[in-house]
């Protein structure tokens, strides 16, 4: 009997180990292909938004513009003037002027016949007038939408909020007044008890029937709400997708494996997404650290280093994002931004300096773009035209190409400097061919400075090794001025570290470090 209860009790063992992970794995599939797709739906409701805010604002734009210009009626120069906005506001449809409820003239000119626009829809808390379906002769079969205030309306097509083009079909799209609860435009047959189950939430994503469902209300403007409903199909298909993948795993690896993998892979996934809207949303901006002649001890420029301020206020770091942004491609867009920003700011720079110089980092992948060189010969320079490329040492990876792109970067007049040298792949050899301008030392060695470590003795062969090669020196990370002494007896030209300042943003850099300022 005892030999029968142990039997039962090895084969009950062997069949959950058997069984167990395949449905765990199945099990997380569900679940993971459920969450992404409750991100992907509230995604496409946050885009709604998106839209719909940017085309109130811009209505606001108009009304606020002419205020004051449209008292004396219908002039030519009024007619003009809207004409002029509804040409440079991308949302705007067109702008009239009204006599009562009706319009009288607009940008598409004078209308001998007046258009009655009928009953206003509702007026918003700053006295603004609401009407939700403008009907225009011309156009009947549009939805319109206008924003009045005195004797001026913008009006803009409704639909433009839900134009939005995405992988699956049959999705819906739609906007509501979150008051009232009542549907503006949808693209679709969508049901009101989805609106009504808001309730006083800022956002909700649900399951009913068909559909997942996403439903958010704007931040910004309290009248706009948006819904976003993704056919079930969808997520079945990507459950299948999820089980394809995991349930071999769960049978090869077991439990522990499985379940970091699915770990991994969905916070790689949903970064790069978070990534991805990031960039569209324009969150990533730019602070600039200063770099100091260290003789003088005075700023001579500015290295350009990228942040991500997220939804929640909080800032990420370049080493949150970063990786992901090579792994997965996104890295030339990051790259692009930095450049964006950096030809916006630089030309308040030369106006507090005409000598300044800028660094940028590079991606080992941007010395692959053949963008890269055009967009960085765009960025304004200064009378001395330094502008400065960083590349770190995974360039030499791959030295023969990245040999041709330093080259013919250097070749354009910019410089360049290997960054975190010491650190990685380099060696004597790459930094002869390479033919660098600048040598950037690292701060792991800048730390050790006066330590006794074992790496302080790598900051005099790095400095000798400099010397031999006739590079210029940065050293970073300096934070003492211990640090700074050494670095200046062993004539290092250059350095920064936040003995000398943080990275600051460009207004209050400039208002930091003008001209021969420290």
């Amino acid at each position: 009997m005892r030999r029968l209860r142990t039997l039962q009790l090895t084969i009950a063992v062997t069949l959950f180990t058997a069984i167990g992970p395949i449905l765990l794995a199945i099990y997380l599939a569900q679940q993971q292909g459920l969450n992404l797709e409750f991100e992907r739906v509230m995604g496409y409701a946050k885009d709604v938004i998106y839209r719909s805010d940017r085309v109130v604002n811009q209505l606001r734009v108009v009304l606020d513009e002419l205020a004051e210009t449209s008292t004396e009626g219908c002039t030519d120069a009024l007619i003009g003037e809207m004409q002029q906005l509804a040409t440079s506001l991308e949302y705007i449809e067109i702008i009239a002027h009204l006599d009562g409820s009706r319009m009288d003239c607009s940008s598409l000119g004078r209308h001998p016949d007046p258009i009655d626009l009928g009953p206003v829809s509702l007026i918003t808390s700053t006295g603004n007038q609401v009407y939700l379906s403008v009907v225009i002769p011309q156009a009947s079969a549009i939805p319109f939408l206008g924003l009045a205030r005195g004797n001026i309306i913008a009006i803009a097509n409704r639909a433009q909020a839900i134009d939005l083009t995405v992988e699956q079909e049959g999705v819906l799209f739609a906007t509501f007044t979150p008051i009232t609860g009542v549907i503006r435009i949808a693209n679709g047959e969508v049901d009101q008890r989805w609106i009504n189950s808001l309730g006083n939430e800022t956002e909700s994503v649900f399951i009913d029937a068909d559909y997942i469902v996403g439903i958010a209300r704007s931040e910004e403007i309290s009248l706009t709400g948006a819904l976003a409903a993704v056919p079930i199909e969808v997520l079945n298909q990507r459950v299948r997708e999820f089980a394809i993948l995991l349930v071999p795993i769960g049978l090869i690896t077991g439990l522990g494996l499985t379940a970091l993998v699915i770990h991994l892979a969905r916070q790689r996934m949903s970064l790069y997404s978070e990534i991805k809207l990031g960039l569209k949303r324009q969150e990533f901006f730019l602070v600039y650290q200063p770099i100091v002649d260290l003789q003088t001890e005075q700023c001579i420029g500015a290295e350009a280093l990228i942040r991500w301020r997220r939804r929640n206020g909080s800032v990420s770091m370049p080493d949150a994002f970063i990786p992901t942004a090579e792994d997965s491609g996104l890295i030339g867009q990051l790259t692009d931004r930095v450049i964006e920003l950096a030809k916006k700011d630089m030309p308040a720079f030369l106006q507090v300096n005409p000598d300044f110089a800028l660094a940028i980092n590079l991606s080992a992948a941007d010395l692959q773009s053949a963008n890269v060189l055009q967009q960085l010969q765009e960025i304004p320079v200064g009378d001395s035209g330094s502008l400065t490329v960083e590349v770190t040492e995974r360039v030499m990876l791959e030295p023969e190409a990245a040999g041709k792109s330093i080259k013919a970067m250097r070749d354009s007049g910019l410089r360049v400097a290997l960054d975190d040298f010491g650190t990685g792949y380099s060696s004597l050899s790459y930094l002869e061919t390479m033919q660098f301008d600048c040598l950037k030392i690292d701060k792991l060695f800048v730390e050790a400075i006066d330590t006794g470590a074992a790496t302080n003795r790598v900051v005099l062969h790095i400095i000798e090794m400099a010397r031999t090669l006739r590079l210029e020196l940065l050293a970073e990370g300096v934070e003492t001025r211990a640090q700074a002494d050494f670095l200046r007896e062993q004539n290092v030209h250059y350095a920064q570290g936040w003995l000398f300042g943080k990275p600051v943003e460009a207004e209050l850099f400039i208002a930091r470090y003008t001209t021969g300022a420290s």
